[in-house]
């Protein structure tokens, strides 16, 4: 890609979002790996009735992916837990950005994180865990890779050097602009892998 000057160039790549699973998603990953150079496909265990993958699905994509040589890679937060307490939160009315800490406990990051290293070691496949913030997730990673599984994990700046604090600020704006998800959206986005 050449910048205006038509010196400069840029090395970029796309991962694509794996929703849920079909024999077309499974072909349609091979066109993306084969033809049009995608090597990682991203999954989320958040986000219910949004971007969820399912774990039977998780599995599918996993085991094809290292058959054809692409990793995965997964945003892990037990989205049932985070929905029902996003649910438990909004019957009391908390639907501001302090909610947000308390709608995803570190446990929930720590049991997902866990659960997609054991999905993957069943089908055999490396994994990359995304925006890692927890201990339970941190050491869920360091135990599989002591075990010799391979297993990446990846922390956002954000996260070493802030704190649930963040979201009790008086100023709402600047409270609300440390919430990276979706906090209580109601969003239903159907998923499906397309090769162009």
């Amino acid at each position: 890609m050449a910048g205006e000057s038509g010196q400069g160039l840029c090395d970029y790549g796309f991962h694509v979002a794996i929703t849920h699973w079909s024999e077309q998603v499974g072909e349609e990953m091979r066109i993306l790996v084969e033809e049009c150079g995608v090597s990682s496909f991203k999954h989320f265990m958040a986000y219910k009735n949004a971007l969820m993958v399912e774990d039977e699905d998780f599995l599918r994509s996993l085991k094809r992916a290292a058959e054809l040589g692409a990793l995965c890679t997964v945003h892990a937060e037990n989205g049932d837990a985070v929905a029902y307490m996003q649910q438990q939160l909004r019957a009391q009315g908390r639907m501001g950005p302090d909610a947000h800490p308390l709608s995803r406990p570190a446990e929930v990051e720590g049991e997902a994180t866990g659960r997609a290293i054991m999905l993957a070691e069943l089908v055999g496949a490396p994994i990359y865990v995304v925006h890692v913030s927890t201990r339970q997730a941190t050491e869920a990673i360091a135990q599989a890779r002591l075990r010799g599984q391979t297993v990446y994990g990846e922390v956002l700046p954000q996260h070493l050097v802030f704190d649930d604090s963040v979201y009790d600020c008086k100023d709402w704006l600047k409270a609300a602009q440390h919430v990276m998800s979706l906090l209580f959206g109601r969003a239903r986005i159907k998923g499906r892998c397309g090769a162009g």
